[in-house]
């Protein structure tokens, strides 16, 4: 993919296409995040009267909507026009969306968090891709908010490499899927479905079923803090693998029939290759003693880890090919080799958790919010 993004020639846009966008911010116990928020989306370089902002409050038990409240009383009757819509209780995300798109005005949908930040020009960039009428849906690109913090720049560098599989995914056909703290949609295409834990990437997947293009643009940055704990990177890690593995059992019969590139080479590759690679890294040491020979596995492992190091050298060239910008990490070190490993054992490890956990069914759609991104 990487390969597939410095060959793609940039979308040509039509930036004078503005359609009205009803921008929906999910909150449950955001007091603290909720004002800056909206102070954020009101400051967007969009016509004003093509776009409205609508909080959709689950159940907080905090002083979320009395801030909010607050706010509109001192806004008062501006364009874009603000306003606070209330669950009764805690549902979840996907409830959520469902309940602040039916009082939505605009043809399209943008869902955010309550806790990013939009840079301001993320529905300039946006929007336009939907004058294509095959274009069902536009995600943009997450950037860290926090990459001073020693394990949200692990975080920063893994979400660079996902903006290379991203761009060459939308120029070959479709992106994978798209963040949950930036995503845009056509209203009428898509519900989402209260049973999935990541309902930003069965979205995804369910227009892609009606034969709708999902474009990635890496114009329309959204900031949002990452996790500054190990419990907080677990938390998020497994919740979104237990995602993945409900969507290959919901979608499995569409995603098999691979008829498109996204069925034959982007989704297997970035998602489901992902959920499966666990247990075949665990073949290697069973086949290490069933071969017996300490010279073959010996030779297995140096070949490996050889192959390995190459694999990041040239991940990391293409990122500062892609990513000029970056300047940090881009001199590849030996003495990083063993942090590398460890994080993607961890990552292997959590995978396994995450499936023990589907199988026996102990996870639950109401959001497992990290601490320390707030």
């Amino acid at each position: 993919m990487a390969t597939v993004a410095l060959r793609a020639k940039p979308r040509v846009v039509d930036y004078t296409y503005q359609p009205f966008v009803s921008i929906l911010v999910p909150t449950y116990n955001e007091e603290t995040v909720i004002a800056q928020r909206i102070e954020n989306l009101l400051n967007l370089n969009y016509p004003g009267e093509n776009y409205e902002i609508i909080v959709v409050d689950s159940g907080s038990l905090d002083g979320t909507v009395g801030v909010v409240q607050d706010l509109l009383q001192s806004y008062g009757d501006h364009n874009p026009p603000v306003k606070i819509i209330r669950e009764k209780e805690r549902r979840g995300k996907a409830s959520a969306i469902n309940f602040g798109k039916r009082a939505a005005r605009g043809d399209f949908v943008l869902v955010t968090d309550a806790n990013a930040a939009f840079d301001p020009n993320v529905l300039r960039e946006i929007m336009p891709h939907f004058k294509d009428p095959k274009v069902g849906a536009v995600g943009g690109k997450y950037c860290v908010a926090n990459p001073e913090n020693s394990l949200a720049a692990s975080t920063s560098f893994y979400w660079d490499l996902e903006y290379m599989m991203r761009v060459g995914e939308s120029a070959l056909d479709s992106a994978c899927t798209f963040h949950g703290e930036i995503n845009a949609w056509r209203k009428d295409l898509v519900d989402a479905d209260v049973r999935m834990l990541t309902e930003d990437l069965d979205m995804c997947v369910s227009i892609k079923e009606k034969g709708y293009k999902i474009v990635y643009e890496p114009g329309a940055i959204v900031y949002e803090p990452a996790p500054t704990t190990p419990e907080d990177q677990i938390k998020q890690r497994k919740r979104t693998s237990i995602g993945t593995i409900q969507i290959l059992f919901k979608h499995g019969k569409f995603l098999i029939s691979a008829k498109d590139w996204y069925r034959r080479l982007i989704f297997p590759s970035h998602k489901a290759l992902t959920m499966i690679s666990p247990f075949m890294i665990l073949t290697i040491p069973i086949l290490y003693l069933v071969i017996g020979d300490l010279q073959v596995a010996l030779a297995h492992l140096i070949l490996t880890l050889t192959f390995f190091v190459s694999l990041f050298a040239a991940l990391l060239f293409a990122r500062s090919r892609l990513l000029p910008g970056r300047k940090d990490e881009t001199a590849f070190s030996v003495a990083s080799i063993p942090k590398i490993i460890h994080y993607v054992l961890l990552n292997e490890y959590l995978i396994l958790l995450a499936w023990k956990d589907f199988l026996f069914g102990r996870y639950s759609v109401l959001w497992e919010k990290a601490t320390t991104t707030r």
